[in-house]
């Protein structure tokens, strides 16, 4: 048993490196929100404008503009992107043409967070509402009522929307139905940014400073993470690692598997608004108005090279306790 419990340990030693980033420039004010699709950049800023990056250069391509406020939100979908802004409308750009293929109208205060599951995309406002829309004609199918204060993140996981609030909630609702199924409670201000991972709810608090993890079958908290100084403003979730964007100007990189953090990667010297990840790259927005993208190496503990050997060729256990026995007499 002691053995087996070693041996499962030994790929939970991970440490991360990380290498020089590269700082792209271009935005006149805060970069508020960034996304990856394919080898692009695609950033929305309070300087009312989308820019659209290439990844391996770092040049900026294009320059979308049409939203007469800040850009708050982007999200791609094949070959649209759609944004949000304080401007009250969403806009669906063609990234082929440059083209602004339909602004969608109809909150009544600024559109915070979008997403996109199939062909609906899912808005949240600081009207308090979330609103369903039909991607190809831009009707709002359905408006979603309870949250008590803006509502600043959305995601969606299957047939389920999760909204994060100023009201200091999380609400689950049924895309189908349009009904709240469940309200999480436990942060102690308000929810700035929630993202979904392996029947996990992530979601990142504001003046509480915390990244709190919620079990999506019970429903309930099953860990705190602490670290972070001020703010968290963005979580995001990548194979078995957690990122978290924060005021307190830094990044930081959690285990899934220990829910310690592994990394903190500074740099940015304002607040950090936005991260994504995409192969060994993290893509950070910041009210410095740059945006960083940072490489990372993951290297396992000591014994791991003799795993990932074992796994790829199925060696029987037995051999595989030897190995281990071998170096612990070393």
């Amino acid at each position: 048993m002691e053995m087996e419990s070693k041996a499962r340990n030994l790929d939970q030693q991970i440490k991360i490196n990380s290498g020089s980033p590269k700082v792209l420039k271009g935005h006149t004010s805060y970069v508020m929100s960034v996304f990856v699709k394919d080898n692009l950049i695609i950033s929305g800023s309070f300087d009312n404008t989308i820019h659209i990056w290439d990844i391996n250069s770092g040049e900026c391509i294009k320059i979308l503009e049409g939203h007469t406020r800040w850009v708050n939100s982007v999200f791609v979908k094949d070959n649209l992107i759609i944004s949000s802004s304080c401007d009250k409308t969403i806009r669906i750009w063609d990234i082929n043409s440059d083209e602004c293929t339909n602004v969608l109208k109809g909150h009544t205060d600024w559109v915070s967070s979008v997403f996109v599951k199939d062909n609906l995309i899912i808005s949240g406002s600081a009207d308090r509402t979330i609103k369903i829309w039909d991607i190809n004609t831009g009707i709002c199918l359905k408006t979603l009522e309870g949250h008590k204060d803006w509502v600043n993140s959305v995601f969606v996981e299957d047939n389920l929307i999760i909204s994060g609030s100023f009201d200091n909630t999380i609400r689950i609702w049924d895309i189908n139905s349009g009904k709240c199924i469940k309200i999480l409670e436990g942060h102690t201000n308000r929810v700035n940014s929630v993202f979904v991972k392996d029947n996990l709810i992530i979601s990142g608090g504001s003046y509480d400073k915390t990244i709190r993890i919620w079990d999506m079958t019970s429903r309930k908290c099953i860990k705190i993470l602490e670290g972070h100084t001020d703010w968290v403003n963005s979580v995001f979730a990548k194979d078995n690692l957690i990122i978290s964007g924060s005021r307190d100007k830094t990044i930081r990189i959690w285990d899934m598997t220990s829910w310690e953090c592994i990394k903190i990667l500074k740099g940015h010297t304002d607040y950090v608004m936005s991260v994504f990840s995409k192969d060994n790259l993290i893509i950070s927005g910041s009210f410095d108005k740059t945006i960083r993208l940072t490489p990372i190496s993951l290297f396992p503990g000591e014994f791991s090279v003799f795993q990932s050997v074992m796994n790829s060729y199925d060696i029987i256990p037995y051999l595989a306790r030897e190995i281990i026995n071998y170096f612990d007499c070393k």
